[in-house]
């Protein structure tokens, strides 16, 4: 009995791991969804490689309907061709990982992604803080202790009209399923 029981603990110590791993990108699929319910074509720069996990939780927080296309860049020199990708790909917007090794929130490699993505007129979402102040237009995670930010420094370029009652993190469901991803390559 007592073996049962160090294996039981052992797989719930193992699961709480993951979920401290795991990104909560539901709040932020929540109020992206409701704030532009048209726009379903989802757009992420990084490297697919070590990012996958992350891209995952994207897409189940996107859940079915939606598609996700992932251009993967290796290299910091990469950041403008992979904006200029996911562009010609007719991305609705981007969301910035929180820790993707080339292309995180926060790195200059998103700031020159942003930069080129607001070029095109398209806008970028993400989890943090850090995110809002290179640029995205709203940022709503566990990084913004479940508040929605939104930038006042928008350029024209899109509109985002918040709906009533996002100041707090969203708790309703989203749709069931997993979004479609595809990757191209910057090679």
């Amino acid at each position: 009995m007592s073996t049962l029981s160090n294996t039981l603990g052992t797989v719930a110590l193992a699961l709480v791991g993951l979920s401290l791993q795991a990104d909560d990108f539901s709040s932020l699929m929540q109020v992206a969804q409701t704030t532009w319910p048209q726009k379903t074509h989802i757009g992420v720069i990084c490297d697919y490689r070590s990012s996958q996990a992350q891209v995952e939780d994207l897409a189940r927080a996107a859940g079915a309907g939606s598609m996700i296309t992932v251009v993967d860049v290796r290299r910091l020199d990469q950041a403008s061709l992979g904006a200029q990708l996911v562009a010609n790909c007719n991305a609705d917007y981007v969301v910035l990982l929180p820790r993707d090794r080339v292309i995180a929130e926060g790195s200059f490699g998103a700031t020159v992604a942003i930069s080129r993505l607001a070029m095109n007129g398209i806008p970028a979402v993400g989890t943090t803080p850090k995110a809002l102040a290179q640029g995205a237009v709203f940022s709503m995670g566990d990084g913004t202790r479940g508040e929605v930010l939104v930038t006042n420094r928008l350029k024209g370029t899109v509109d985002v009209i918040l709906p009533a009652g996002y100041s707090r993190k969203a708790s309703l469901p989203l749709s069931t399923g997993m979004a479609a991803i595809s990757v191209v390559n910057t090679k």
